[in-house]
């Protein structure tokens, strides 16, 4: 029982000073009756007091000096229960008390001093390990940001952990003390990205998640000020891309996918076909195709959008899909078990193949939706096959989910594909051309 000043509560009764014994704390005498409490003062000791109290068959038999420090007032408190050790036997008591006393004739307050000597230590302690649990450089708190936050809240999370290893964390501004980091660090590191390593739009990708990772650490408590803030964004070093591919070159790339294996060659051709996101088509589920419907519904969590998004199967996707094996839930995976990893190899194999450079998977997108409105698909129709955000209101009223609009699209588009492709698609050739004379 930890030493404790006397809480306010009614008065005991006193009875009869008393030379205590242990025969006589263990007799029936210092047993009171059911709800009420007694006290007895200890004749051999200066203020040493035995109070007991009872409830039902629980009975408290507490130790409680009374002493008065010089120049101070009369202060009671409990110092223990009575009983073997670790709690106080008789004997054990009467030490403790006289050392109280002896230290209040000196003007000591010997219990109230220990409790604040007590509360001290318990508090430098809780700072040690608090200390011990904070990142100690930004490196550290980097690993705890992806940790904590990124992994929980992110589906892209991998990406941010990556950009911390490659571009911070090997750096002087990763290996730098938390408490030694100024916003000059900062600067100099976004400054060696854009200058000596020539990186643009990345710059900005750093900054933005470097002070993401310092706002999180301030809201708590594991950093006071922010060294990023007022850094602002690079201007003028993103550049927005609009690479479409000719058809020369979509020809080209869509004959060096033709002598790949599966699923690299199946991958590539979806891409193509169906113009959505690289990592959407790269993780496709199984779970998400209706063949019987020739749908296949992109799940919120899964995309941009963050919303269900229908993409009708044009008959050339439908047969390239009929083809796969099903070695597992991904669509296009090697083992079974996770999705195909293998682009930066790929990307390689079909730059070597085709002849065709200075393009990027993302391409494949921006040539689909170039292609529709070629083939006089509505804007809006292009729209909504990408998967792109409408407006506040559009978005909010207009609930129509324009399936047959998108399947005419897309079939159309892969319609072209065939004609561009020419006899080294296979599939796709299965789907006769018909020419557009009219918007869909």
């Amino acid at each position: 029982m930890r030493e404790q000043p006397e809480q306010s509560a009614a008065k005991p009764r006193t009875d009869r000073r008393i030379e205590m014994t242990e025969r006589w704390l263990n007799s029936k005498e210092t047993v009171p009756a059911d709800g009420a409490r007694r006290e007895w003062v200890d004749k051999k000791v200066q203020g040493l007091v035995l109070r007991a109290s009872r409830v039902s068959d629980e009975i408290l038999k507490v130790w409680m000096v009374r002493y008065r420090p010089k120049g101070a007032t009369q202060r009671r408190w409990a110092i223990g229960k009575y009983g073997a050790a670790p709690l106080l036997t008789l004997e054990a008591a009467r030490q403790r008390v006289r050392k109280i006393v002896a230290a209040a004739k000196d003007g000591i307050d010997l219990p109230a001093k220990e409790a604040e000597d007590r509360r001290r230590a318990a508090e430098q302690a809780r700072e040690r390990r608090r200390a011990a649990e904070l990142p100690q450089t930004v490196a550290d708190l980097l690993d705890l940001y992806v940790a904590q936050y990124c992994k929980a809240n992110q589906r892209r999370w991998r990406l941010v952990e990556r950009m911390f290893e490659n571009h911070v964390k090997p750096t002087a501004l990763g290996k730098k003390p938390l408490a030694e980091v100024r916003r000059a660090d900062v600067v100099e590191l976004l400054d060696d990205l854009q200058n000596k390593k020539g990186y643009a739009a990345q710059v900005n990708r750093v900054r933005s998640q470097i002070l993401a990772a310092f706002n999180w650490a301030i809201e708590r408590e594991k950093i006071d000020v922010n060294p990023a803030s007022g850094i602002k964004k690079r201007k003028g070093i993103e550049k927005s891309r609009d690479r479409v591919l000719t058809d020369d070159e979509l020809r080209a790339i869509w004959r060096a996918a033709d002598g790949l294996l599966e699923p690299s060659r199946s991958l590539v051709r979806a891409w193509i076909l169906t113009g959505q996101r690289r990592d959407e088509v790269r993780c496709m589920a199984w779970t998400e195709i209706d063949l019987t419907r020739a749908i296949w519904t992109l799940p919120a969590a899964r995309n941009k959008g963050k919303r269900d998004h229908e993409i009708p199967l044009a008959p050339a996707m439908g047969a390239l899909l009929n083809a796969l094996p099903r070695r597992g839930k991904p669509v296009f995976t090697i083992d079974g078990g996770r999705p195909y990893a293998g682009q930066k190899r790929l990307k390689q194999i079909l730059d070597r193949e085709s002849g065709v450079s200075g393009w990027t998977f993302h391409d494949f997108r921006r040539t689909a939706s170039t292609g529709m409105a070629a083939l006089h698909v509505p804007q809006d129709t292009i729209d909504r096959v990408l998967n792109h955000a409408k407006g506040t209101l559009a978005g909010t009223y207009n609930r129509y989910d324009y399936l047959d609009q998108k399947r005419k699209a897309l079939d159309a588009w892969a319609e072209r594909v065939a004609f561009i492709a020419g006899d080294a698609c296979d599939a796709v050739n299965e789907v006769p051309i018909r020419g557009l004379t009219a918007p869909l």
